[in-house]
C-alpha cells in the first residue's frame, strides 16, 4: 500500500495532505527526481541567505528577528528531512489504529471513542488557526509600510530596493517560502501531539475492555477469549507506540533544542526593542506559535505515560477471581507486561514530558540573560 492511500483515514488527513503538497510523501517513497525535490530546494533556498544576513542589519530588531528566522528555518529543514526518512511507517501506524478502532464495542467505549475523534478534530483546527494567524501576521503587514520592504530581513545578492521587477521577484520568493514552511511546520508540529493523544485514548479504551471482563453473562471460555483479544490489542498498542517513537523522536529532539532559543529571542526583542503596536502583536503571536509547538506535545506525552501506568491496575479490575486457572495464568502474564514503564524520549535522550517543557523555559531564561548581558541591558 502506498502512503498516499492512507489519506482515506480521517485522523491525520490534514497533516498528510500538507506533507503531500510539500512533497514529503513523494520523497519518502523514493521519488527524488520530481517536482517535489525542486520545490524543497526552492523553499529552503532562503535558509543560507538568512544565515548570511544574521546580524548584518543596523536595526537590532531586524538582527534578532533574522536570527530567529534562521534558527527556525534550519530546524524546519532538519525536521522535514527526518520525517521524510520515516513517513512510510505511517502505513503501519494507520493499520494498527484501524485494528484498535475495530475492537471498540459497547456504549461506554463508543462514547469515549466518539469524544476522542471530536477532540482530535478540534486540536487539528486549533493548529490550523494558529499557523494561519502566524502566517498572516508575518507575511502580510509589510504592504502597509511607506517604503519598499520585504516580509523577512534577508541578504540578497542584488539591489531589490531600486528595481520593481527585482523587488517583485524577491517578494514572491519570500512569500512562497513562507507558505510552504508554515505548511511544513503545521504538519510536523501538529502530528506528534495528535498521535500521542490518540495512543493515550486507545490505551484508555483497552483499560475499559479489560476491566469489563467477567461481569456479564458470558461463559468462562468466552471471558478467556476476551482476555486473549485484549492481549492482542496490547501488542498492537505497544507496536503503535514503537512506530510513533521512530516517527517523532528525532524531530522532537530538534524542536526541544530550538524552542528555548526562539523563546529567548522573542521575549528579548519584545521587552527591550519593540515599540509599535503591530510589532508587539506580531511577537506575541509568534510566542503563541512557539507555545503551541511544544506544550501540547509535552502534555499528551505525559498523558501517554500515565495511561500506560493505569493499564496495570485495569487487569485486577476485571472479575478474575471467578475465572478459570487458564484465564488467571494469562492475566498474570498480561499484568507482568504492563509493569514495564513506557518512556517517550526525544532523540532517545529527552523525555517528552511536561517537565521538559518547564526545562525549556528555564533554558530560555538563561539564553535571555546571556543576550541581555551581551547588549549591556542586563542591569
Amino acid at each position: 500500500m502506498k502512503l498516499s492511500e492512507t489519506l482515506k483515514i480521517d485522523y491525520f488527513r490534514v497533516q498528510l495532505n500538507a506533507w503531500r503538497i510539500c512533497g514529503a510523501l513523494d520523497l519518502s517513497e523514493g521519488r527524488y527526481w520530481s517536482w517535489s525535490m525542486l520545490l524543497c530546494i526552492l523553499v529552503y533556498l532562503p535558509t543560507p541567505m538568512l544565515l548570511r544576513g544574521v546580524y548584518s542589519f543596523e536595526d537590532p530588531v531586524e538582527n534578532n528577528f533574522s536570527l530567529s528566522l534562521t534558527v527556525t528555518s534550519l530546524s524546519n529543514l532538519m525536521k522535514f528531512c527526518m520525517y521524510v526518512a520515516q513517513l512510510t511507517k505511517m502505513v503501519e501506524a494507520q493499520s494498527l489504529i484501524g485494528q484498535l478502532d475495530a475492537r471498540v464495542s459497547g456504549e461506554s467505549q463508543s462514547e469515549r471513542h466518539r469524544n476522542m475523534t471530536e477532540h482530535l478534530l478540534r486540536m487539528s483546527k486549533l493548529f490550523q488557526i494558529t499557523y494561519a494567524v502566524v502566517f498572516i501576521i508575518a507575511a502580510v503587514p509589510f504592504v502597509f509600510e511607506t517604503e519598499l520592504s520585504l516580509p523577512m530581513p534577508m541578504w540578497f545578492p542584488f539591489d531589490w530596493k531600486n528595481s520593481l521587477v527585482v523587488y517583485i521577484g524577491a517578494l514572491a520568493f519570500q512569500e512562497i517560502g513562507y507558505v510552504f514552511q508554515i505548511m511544513q511546520c503545521f504538519a510536523a508540529d501538529s502530528f506528534p501531539p495528535l498521535i500521542l493523544y490518540l495512543i493515550s485514548e486507545q490505551c484508555q479504551l483497552l483499560i475499559l475492555r479489560i476491566s469489563e471482563i467477567g461481569y456479564g453473562s458470558k461463559t468462562l471460555e468466552e471471558n478467556e477469549q476476551d482476555l486473549l483479544n485484549c492481549i492482542r490489542d496490547q501488542n498492537a498498542l505497544y507496536r503503535l507506540l514503537d512506530v510513533t517513537k521512530s516517527l517523532i523522536s528525532y524531530p522532537m529532539m530538534v524542536q526541544f533544542m530550538v524552542i528555548g532559543i526562539n523563546i529567548a529571542i522573542t521575549l528579548f526583542v519584545l521587552i527591550f526593542y519593540v515599540e509599535t503596536l503591530y510589532d508587539r502583536i506580531y511577537y506575541l503571536c509568534f510566542l503563541l506559535g512557539i507555545t503551541v509547538q511544544t506544550y501540547p506535545l509535552c502534555y499528551y506525552g505525559t498523558m501517554v505515560q500515565e495511561s500506560f501506568a493505569d493499564l496495570h491496575y485495569a487487569v485486577f479490575c476485571s472479575n478474575w477471581v471467578d475465572q478459570s486457572a487458564s484465564y488467571r495464568g494469562h492475566m498474570l502474564i498480561l499484568a507482568e507486561r504492563t509493569k514495564r514503564k513506557q518512556l517517550l524520549l526525544a532523540g532517545n535522550l529527552v523525555p517528552i514530558h511536561l517537565s521538559t517543557y518547564v526545562a525549556s523555559w528555564k533554558g530560555a531564561y538563561s539564553f535571555f540573560t546571556l543576550m541581555a548581558d551581551r547588549d549591556g541591558l542586563g542591569s
